[in-house]
C-alpha cells in the first residue's frame, strides 16, 4: 500500500480546461500540497492544463504509471478501468458517484467495476468518496478545491466513509493545530475497506494516532484483533446506530443486544476509543498527544475560583480524585498570595496572584509530586495578558513533557488570541473545562486497558460430542431450535448446571418422576412451536401435590412429552444470554433475570471468548449488580459460579457457530452455586454459520 500513499507518478482522468470541471480541482491539488511525482492527465478533448497536455485516451499513457484518479461519469468507468488493467496501473481511486448507493442499475456497474479490477489485479478505493490525502509527500487528491497554508504535517491519520465527514474533520483539525498524516475517503468500500487501510497504519511510521469514521461496520471481529495488536491509539466516531437483530426477537438476548450496544462492547474490549461526536473526537486527538494520565489523582489550578468549582464538579462526573494538597506545599504556597484571603486547596485558586514566574513555579512544584497523576490548568488572558500568557504556554508544554505528566490547558481569551495561540503553538487548547477533563478521562481509561493483564480466554473440559449430536439431530429434522430437554443437555454437556428435571410422556410416569425429583416442581410444556412457554400457559409452578400435578399434567396434553423440573427457591434471578453478530461473531450477555429482564433492561455485553476478568467485568458494571451483592443483611449470591457459567456459555457461542442465539433466563444465582431454569436455543437456518 505504500505505492498508494507514495506513488512516483498518477494520472487523473476526467479533466478538461473548463474552469467548472472538478477532475481539474484534483490536479490544482497536487501542485498546492506540492506533490514530487509525475503527473498525467486524460480527458475527453485535447488541451492543456497547468502546463501539462491532456491525453484523450489512457492507451496513450507511458508504462509504469503507479495510481489512477478517476472522475467520470460512472457508466464510463467500467471501460477505463479496463483500459487502465491494460496498461498494469495497480492502484485506482474511483471519486465518482452513482453506484449502489443511488440506484440499482448503479450497482450492477459497480459490481461490473469490481470484476474488471480483480480481473486484472488492480486495488480500488471507493467508488463515491474524495480520495486520498497524504500531506508528507503531497498526494492530495480529493475534487475538493483546498489550500495547503493552515495544514500542518502531524501522526493522525483518518479513514471515513463520507467524503463530508472526512473535510469537516479535518477543518476542525486544522482549526485546532493538529498536525495530520494521511486520510482516506473509502466512499462505498467496494474492494478495499477500513481493516486494509489499518493493517496499514498500524506500520507506518508516520502515523502515531488512528481515527476512523464508520456507518457500517462489517468486519468489527478483525476490527478488534487488529486494535489488540497495536499500541496506537484508535478513535472510532460510529453513525448510523440504530436497532438490529429483529430477526431472532423470540429470544430476550436479541432485543437487550441490538447493534450499536454490541459495537460499543466490541470497542471498549479492543481498547477502541468511541466517540459520538465531532468535538469529542477532536478533544480526544488533543489529549492523546500529551503524555498519559496513569492514574485518577488530579489536581486543578485556576486564575478563577468559580472557573475551578465548575471543573470540579466535571471531575467527580468523570471519576477523577482530587488531592487535597500537601501541608508543606500548601504552606508554601500561601506565602505566595498577597491578600491571604484565599486558602490553597484543591482546585488551587490564583485569584489573588498575577504573577506569571509563580504560575510556572507552582504548576512545577504540582508536577514534582508522585501522588499527582495529572493537571487541570485553567488559564484567562486580558489585552495587557497576552504577551506573557504565551510564554506561560510554552513552559506548559515544557512541563508536561519533561515530567511526563498530561497538563490539559484550559485557556479563555478573545477569538482573535485563541486563534492565534493555536496555529503558533503545538499544544492542545480546551476552550471548556468538561472538554479537557472528557478528554482525561479518555486518556486515563486508554493507559489503563493498556496495561490491564491481557489474560487468556480458559478453556474448560467439556462433551462436545454430546452436544454435537444435540444439533446434528435438529438439523436433520430441519428444526431452528432445540426443544427444552434438549437445550439443558447442552448446557449439562458444558458444564453449566441445571435444576433437575424429567421429561414424562405419560400420566403414570409422573409419580416416580416427583419420588426421585422432590417436591415442589414446575411442569413445562415441550413443544417445537412455543418459544415463551409462559405466554401461553406452557408453565405451571409451585406444583406441591400429586394430584394437581397430574391434573396440570392433563392440561397442558402435550404430545412431544412435559419436563418436570425442581423448583428452586432463595436465589436471585440472572439472564445468561448469547447471540451471533453478523460483524462481530459471537457475543454473551449478562443481566438480570426473569420476568423483569425487558422492563429493566440493564445488561452488560461482551464479544467471545471472553477472559475471566472481562466475565467479572460484566457482573460488576450493572447498578443492579449490587443486589447479587447482598443488601440489608442478604447472603451474596455466588459471584464466582456466575464467572464460570459466563466463560463456559462463551466457550460453547465459540465452539458452535451453528448457535444464534441462547437465552439461559432464569439462572439461579445461590448462596453456593448456580442453576439454570430455563433455557431456549435457536439455531441459523442453514444449520451452520
Amino acid at each position: 500500500m505504500d505505492q498508494l500513499f507514495y506513488p512516483k507518478s498518477v494520472v487523473v482522468i476526467g479533466v478538461s480546461e473548463n474552469p467548472d470541471n472538478l477532475a481539474r480541482n484534483i490536479v490544482q491539488n497536487l501542485f498546492e500540497f506540492q506533490f514530487n511525482g509525475e503527473i498525467h492527465l486524460v480527458g475527453r478533448r485535447e488541451g492543456v492544463l497547468f502546463g501539462r497536455r491532456i491525453l484523450t485516451s489512457v492507451d496513450q499513457l507511458p508504462e509504469g504509471i503507479d495510481v489512477a484518479v478517476i472522475l467520470t461519469p460512472a457508466q464510463t468507468v467500467p471501460g477505463i478501468l479496463e483500459s487502465c488493467g491494460r496498461k498494469k496501473i495497480p492502484w485506482a481511486i474511483i471519486e465518482t458517484g452513482g453506484f449502489r448507493e443511488y440506484s440499482e442499475e448503479g450497482g450492477q456497474i459497480e459490481n461490473e467495476v469490481l470484476q474488471i479490477a480483480r480481473k486484472w489485479k488492480i486495488r480500488v478505493v471507493g467508488p463515491n468518496g474524495i480520495g486520498v490525502f497524504n500531506i508528507d509527500n503531497g498526494f492530495v487528491v480529493p475534487f475538493v478545491k483546498l489550500k495547503r497554508g493552515p495544514v500542518s504535517k502531524g501522526k493522525l491519520s483518518i479513514l471515513a466513509q463520507s467524503g463530508g465527514v472526512l473535510l469537516s474533520y479535518a477543518n476542525l483539525l486544522t482549526s485546532a493545530n493538529v498536525g495530520l498524516s494521511k486520510m482516506v475517503s473509502m466512499g462505498n468500500k467496494m474492494d478495499l475497506n477500513e481493516i486494509d487501510y489499518l493493517r496499514y497504519l498500524i506500520q507506518d511510521p508516520q502515523t502515531e494516532i488512528i481515527g476512523l469514521y464508520l456507518e457500517s461496520l462489517e468486519r468489527g471481529r478483525e476490527l478488534m484483533e487488529i486494535a489488540r495488536s497495536t499500541s496506537k491509539p484508535i478513535l472510532v466516531h460510529k453513525s448510523n446506530t440504530g436497532e438490529g437483530s429483529r430477526h431472532i426477537a423470540r429470544l430476550h438476548t436479541a432485543a437487550l443486544a441490538n447493534d450499536d450496544r454490541v459495537v460499543e462492547a466490541g470497542l471498549r474490549q479492543a481498547d477502541i476509543i468511541r466517540t459520538k461526536d465531532f468535538r469529542s473526537f477532536v478533544n480526544a486527538v488533543k489529549i492523546l498527544s500529551l503524555p498519559p494520565i496513569k492514574g485518577k489523582n488530579l489536581v486543578i489550578i485556576s486564575r478563577s475560583g468559580g472557573i475551578g468549582v465548575v471543573a470540579a464538579d466535571s471531575a467527580e462526573r468523570h471519576g477523577f480524585r482530587l488531592l487535597p494538597p500537601d501541608p508543606k506545599l500548601q504552606e508554601r504556597f500561601h506565602s505566595f498570595f498577597r491578600a491571604k484571603v484565599i486558602q490553597p486547596t484543591n482546585p488551587l485558586d490564583l485569584g489573588d496572584l498575577f504573577n506569571f514566574d509563580l504560575y510556572t513555579n507552582i504548576l512545577e512544584q504540582v508536577l514534582r509530586f508522585p501522588v499527582v497523576d495529572g493537571i487541570l490548568f485553567q488559564h484567562g488572558a486580558t489585552a495587557e495578558e497576552k504577551e506573557p500568557s504565551r510564554k506561560l504556554i510554552q513552559a506548559v508544554k515544557d512541563l508536561s513533557s519533561r515530567y511526563q505528566k498530561p497538563v490539559a490547558l484550559h485557556y479563555n481569551t478573545d477569538e482573535e488570541e485563541l486563534a492565534y495561540i493555536k496555529r503558533a503553538f503545538d499544544y492542545p487548547i480546551f476552550t471548556e473545562p468538561e472538554d479537557a477533563l472528557a478528554a482525561l478521562a479518555v486518556s486515563r481509561e486508554h493507559y489503563r486497558k493498556l496495561n490491564v493483564l491481557k489474560e487468556k480466554p480458559p478453556v474448560f473440559s467439556v462433551d462436545r460430542d454430546r452436544a454435537q449430536a444435540i444439533f446434528q439431530k435438529a438439523k436433520k429434522e430441519k428444526r431452528d431450535s432445540l426443544l427444552l430437554q434438549e437445550a439443558f443437555e447442552v448446557l449439562r454437556a458444558y458444564g453449566i448446571s441445571v435444576a433437575d428435571y424429567q421429561v414424562v410422556h405419560q400420566k403414570e410416569e409422573i409419580g416416580k418422576a416427583v419420588q426421585r425429583i422432590g417436591l415442589p416442581v414446575a411442569l413445562k410444556i415441550i413443544s417445537k412451536e412455543v418459544s415463551h412457554k409462559s405466554d401461553v400457559g406452557g408453565v405451571i409452578l409451585n406444583l406441591s401435590g400429586l394430584r394437581e400435578i397430574e391434573e396440570a399434567y392433563r392440561q397442558m396434553d402435550s404430545s412431544s412429552g412435559v419436563l418436570i423440573q425442581k423448583m428452586v427457591s432463595g436465589g436471585r434471578e440472572v439472564i445468561l444470554g448469547g447471540k451471533r453478530d453478523p460483524s462481530f461473531g459471537p457475543v454473551v450477555l449478562f443481566g438480570l433475570g426473569g420476568i423483569y429482564v425487558e422492563v429493566l433492561k440493564e445488561t452488560s455485553l461482551r464479544i467471545a471468548p471472553i477472559n475471566r476478568f472481562e466475565a467479572e467485568e460484566m457482573i460488576s458494571e450493572l447498578k443492579a449488580g449490587v443486589i447479587l451483592r447482598g443488601i440489608r443483611g442478604e447472603r451474596p449470591s455466588d459471584r464466582d459460579a456466575l464467572v464460570e457459567n459466563l466463560l463456559r456459555l462463551s466457550q460453547l457461542m465459540i465452539d458452535f457457530p451453528e448457535i444464534e442465539g441462547i437465552d439461559i433466563n432464569p439462572v439461579m444465582a445461590m448462596e453456593k452455586g448456580a442453576l439454570a431454569v430455563d433455557a431456549r436455543i435457536l439455531l441459523s437456518k442453514g444449520g451452520s454459520a
